[in-house]
């Protein structure tokens, strides 16, 4: 399905481009995707230990991906609004040198598109390691112009790289995370969704014991445009048992209205 052509308007994705110099999302982790036939494209990305600590995989590296992934095929057609995501992991990806990510378009209606993606060893294209969904709202028709923006080979891996929510704009401050500041590496003038899974994620791992660190699923909802901070994540656990636990993270605008920004549900296997 291809979109009907807006006027020419080239300008606003110079501007776009000008941000994904600075934007983190996708930069900081090297989400490198190509485009095939129709709507299918292709990712790879090399997992560094920041983006497993404890050996595991965090999902919100595996869904950032994704969604370059995603985009590289669906950006050229619509702008869109990303709603939800749902990340669901086996195994932890341990012993995967490189992440795989292989997307395809589920559905395009009229005001809604449907995206997933099969994530793999990219070294053993037959070894599944997880599989994710996301959910956009069609804004608009893509204006004329738009070129896709490769994110780069982004940052070697060291022992001195800091936790990704540091990377991502977020200060852990006793029980939550806090963004200060919605700034162009974020996403400005709007939060990106970057920042947004990984601050989520995170919050739902602070509350956990640090052996209970292999997260299977990840479910968010993206409900507002978080357009100024300060923005703070906070964590409860909703269910446990002996072999996994369930918990629900919020980001919210920091003040005393508390508007939602974003929810997640997080399930994480113990031990």
């Amino acid at each position: 399905m291809t979109a009907t052509p807006r006027p020419d308007n080239a300008d606003i994705y110079g501007v776009w481009a000008e941000s994904l110099a600075e934007l983190v999302s996708y930069r900081y982790l090297s989400c490198r995707s190509v485009l095939h036939d129709g709507f299918d494209a292709t990712g790879r990305m090399t997992l560094r230990s920041d983006m497993r600590p404890g050996g595991s995989l965090l999902a919100a590296p595996a869904a950032i991906a994704m969604l370059d992934t995603a985009g590289i095929a669906i950006d050229r057609h619509w702008q869109l609004a990303l709603t939800h995501v749902e990340i669901n992991l086996i195994g932890g990806a341990r012993g995967v040198g490189t992440l795989g990510v292989q997307g395809s378009l589920t559905r395009a209606a009229r005001s809604q598109v449907f995206t997933e993606s099969r994530f793999v060893d990219a070294d053993q294209p037959d070894n599944v390691v997880g599989f994710g969904t996301a959910d956009w709202t069609v804004i608009a028709p893509t204006a004329t112009g738009f070129d896709y923006i490769d994110p780069g080979t982004g940052i070697d891996d060291s022992p001195y790289l800091p936790p990704l929510h540091e990377a991502y704009g977020a200060i852990a401050d006793g029980t939550g995370f806090t963004i200060a500041e919605v700034t162009p590496k974020l996403g400005g003038p709007v939060l990106h969704h970057g920042p947004i899974l990984v601050t989520l994620e995170a919050a739902a791992l602070a509350v956990l014991e640090p052996s209970a660190e292999q997260v299977e699923s990840l479910s968010v909802r993206l409900v507002r445009a978080g357009k100024r901070g300060p923005l703070r994540a906070t964590a409860q656990i909703l269910s446990e048992s002996s072999t996994a636990v369930i918990v629900r993270s919020d980001l919210r605008q920091d003040n005393p209205d508390g508007e939602l920004i974003a929810t997640a549900t997080v399930r994480v296997r113990r031990g």
